[in-house]
């Protein structure tokens, strides 16, 4: 072990020797003995070289083992590749730390309905240098306002997102850093296949060290999510480029192997190295399925066949770390255990996933958790999950939902609309605000479509934009009268709902079918896995601004109706609740009908609660009336920023502003908040899934 370091670094095997090789080792005896004392990982003799057919060529010293590889250097650039990560860590941290420390006191000293005097204190910030951090890094994109909006090559085909400046900072400084660990090599040697060797030993080292991060930031269950509170969507980005160099970094090393060996004997070298180490076979294939996982990762690709990409995408990973395991194994390469964390680090992850869904969803008193899907107007299905044990529920957060009539193993990302507890009573009629009655074709969409109805369900009641409607089997079922979400202390919540847009795959399925059941209804048995994200309690705000845009108001809907709770139990700061939501058409207000419903109900929220909704398509004049009371419908499309400075003036304390929905309208949202964010006490928060 003492003597290991001049030896992977200068030892080559006795059939090898040439004179140039016999300078090198005579210059090794005479190194300063300090760097025998470095003590590197692995021990032994590096294996499996294969056959050399030729010892006599410049090339052939270092076509084979660790000639020419310089390890004490590579294990420096490693730690130092280390150190950055854990001081972004720690960084990190120190930020969450402070900002939710921060929060905490904002709530202790403002929460109740008697303490609009304290919340002036918290309406401004205490300085102007981290409100320009926020605007122009934290909170601003790339360029000038796009970010989560996709960028289409045409309509058919879609690259991706673009990531925001802080996040385009921290990438740069990643990949400058692997290049330039990559070109710190020992230029002026007289051989330059020596050259060669010693690159082919640090992107090999480099690329085994990025599998680590590559791996961890992909899991769902990541440990780093709920400790940094920072979202999987951000890990995910980070997950996608850490993979590219590796897969760049593995392509170089395989390309500097290559070159040596050719220059040894040609192409016949190559295939004979090839046929007689396991080592060089099993490496070959890593290099391959990794850069099949780069091809089909590309973002056209991607999204155009996201659901056989992702399964492709874990069998190709699957072998290109098998491959990396053995490659390294067999040669007995002090870099293997780099490899052993990352497949400690899935095949954890895939364990605890597995107990987790097994735990919530399979029991014996209840057996498997039973699903009610019921098709809505504006082609979209609310699922509801009646679980077989109790799950904790947090507001923001959201579920993959697993449905293996539809989609086999396959799981998506929704957010929670509802959570509440298993129906004990039969539901009553509920009473709802008075509104003035619109001329709307949504009055008749549950009696026009027979399939959205039930034939024998008489209970009626005014919704909450004042037109009458028609219960359905599946409200009847998962809405009785305690029906209610708890509060995030609260563990006993039994039936979660989500709502599913139909698009392709599995969505579309889901609804095609329960629009053809009779009574629009129908039931399966799945799974969900989670709950995920849900960081930002938004309760020690003085003013909430919620925008959601078509389908993510699920994201929204759960805030509104924690935050009325916690204000009638007089533990949140928030005295001001704006709901902006922008819908094509009427249709999709029957998505949260009956929810919405609950929440307008409850003492006390007319003098908190705000609701602006933005029909963007109306089929008609009569369709939309802009209304005087709490709830307001507007044609047209929403204009963040003008909603965004009004309440900003008229703001209660601090303000918190979160959006869910379109890349495009989110956009829209992020920029009209930079604009006000050194005005004010003003924090953003985006719900995204841009997988």
């Amino acid at each position: 072990m003492h003597h290991h370091a001049a030896r992977l670094s200068y030892d080559a095997p006795d059939n090898t020797a040439t004179p140039q090789h016999e300078l090198i080792i005579s210059a090794a005896a005479m190194a300063p003995r300090a760097a025998e004392a470095i003590s590197l990982p692995g021990a032994g003799p590096v294996t499996d070289f294969g056959t050399l057919l030729a010892n006599n060529t410049p090339s052939s010293p270092y076509s084979q083992g660790l000639n020419g590889v310089q390890q004490v250097d590579n294990y420096l650039f490693i730690n130092i590749l280390l150190a950055a990560f854990l001081g972004l860590l720690a960084a990190t941290l120190i930020y969450r730390w402070l900002h939710m420390l921060n929060a905490h006191l904002r709530l202790l000293l403002t929460m109740g309905a008697g303490r609009l005097q304290d919340q002036r204190y918290w309406m401004y910030n205490p300085g102007s240098f981290w409100p320009s951090v926020k605007k122009n890094l934290l909170y601003a994109p790339l360029g000038k306002t796009r970010h989560n909006k996709e960028v289409q090559l045409s309509k058919a085909i879609s690259v991706g997102t673009l990531p925001s400046r802080f996040h385009t900072v921290l990438l740069g400084l990643y990949l400058a850093t692997n290049v330039g660990y990559c070109l710190a090599l020992t230029w002026r040697r007289e051989n330059e296949f020596s050259v060669i060797a010693q690159l082919r030993g640090r992107t090999g080292s480099l690329a085994a060290f990025n599998l680590i991060p590559t791996v961890l930031f992909a899991l769902r269950n990541n440990p780093l999510i709920p400790i940094t509170r920072v979202s999987y969507d951000t890990f995910n980005l980070l997950h996608r480029w850490c993979a590219r160099v590796v897969v760049l970094e593995t392509i170089l090393h395989t390309i500097c192997w290559a070159v040596n060996i050719y220059e040894s004997g040609g192409m016949k070298q190559i295939h004979v190295s090839l046929a007689t180490s396991t080592s060089y076979q099993w490496g070959m294939v890593a290099t391959c399925a990794l850069a099949a996982v780069f091809v089909s990762a590309f973002g056209p690709v991607r999204h155009a066949f996201y659901e056989t990409f992702l399964n492709l995408h874990r069998l190709l990973v699957l072998l290109g770390l098998i491959g990396v395991y053995v490659h390294l194994e067999k040669a007995n390469l002090p870099q293997l255990p780099y490899v052993q964390l990352a497949f400690a680090f899935w095949a954890c992850e895939w364990a605890w996933r597995t107990l987790r869904i097994l735990y919530h969803n399979v029991s014996r008193q209840h057996g498997i958790t039973k699903v009610t899907v019921e098709a809505l107007p504006g082609e979209a299905c609310r699922v509801t999950f009646d679980l077989s044990r109790p799950w904790r529920w947090q507001p923001g957060c959201h579920v993959h939902a697993y449905l293996p009539a539809f989609a086999l193993w396959s799981s998506h990302p929704f957010s929670i609309a509802w959570a509440g507890n298993r129906p004990r009573a039969a539901p009553l009629v509920m009473e709802m605000e008075k509104m003035p009655s619109i001329n709307s074709s949504l009055a008749n969409t549950a009696s026009d479509r027979p399939s959205l109805t039930t034939r024998d369900s008489t209970f009626t009641r005014k919704s909450f934009l004042g037109v009458p409607t028609i219960a359905t089997i599946a409200e009847a079922t998962h809405r009785p009268e305690n029906a209610n979400i708890a509060l995030a202390r609260d563990a006993a919540v039994t039936t979660v709902s989500l709502v599913m847009r139909a698009r392709t795959g599995m969505t579309r399925k889901l609804y095609d079918t329960a629009a053809a059941s009779p009574t629009g209804t129908i039931t399966t048995w799945g799974a969900i896995e989670g709950p995920y994200g849900g960081h930002e309690s938004m309760a020690s705000y003085g003013t909430v601004l919620l925008f959601a845009g078509g389908v993510g108001i699920t994201h929204c809907v759960g805030y509104v109706h924690h935050l009325l709770l916690q204000c009638q139990a007089g533990t949140s700061s928030t005295h001001k609740i704006v709901l902006v939501w922008s819908v094509p058409n009427t249709e999709a207000l029957e998505w949260v009908r009956i929810w919405m419903d609950q929440i307008l109900k409850m003492d006390g929220r007319r003098e908190v609660l705000r609701i602006q909704l933005f029909v963007t398509k109306p089929r008609h004049r009569g369709e939309v009336i802009s209304n005087t009371g709490s709830v307001q419908m507007f044609p047209g499309r929403c204009n963040p920023k003008t909603i965004v400075e009004k309440e900003m003036v008229e703001r209660i304390g601090a303000m918190g502003v979160t959006v869910c929905g379109p890349g495009a309208f989110s956009d829209s949202v992020r920029a009209a908040v930079r604009e006000v964010v050194t005005e004010g006490a003003v924090d953003f928060v985006e719900e995204a899934f841009t997988y």
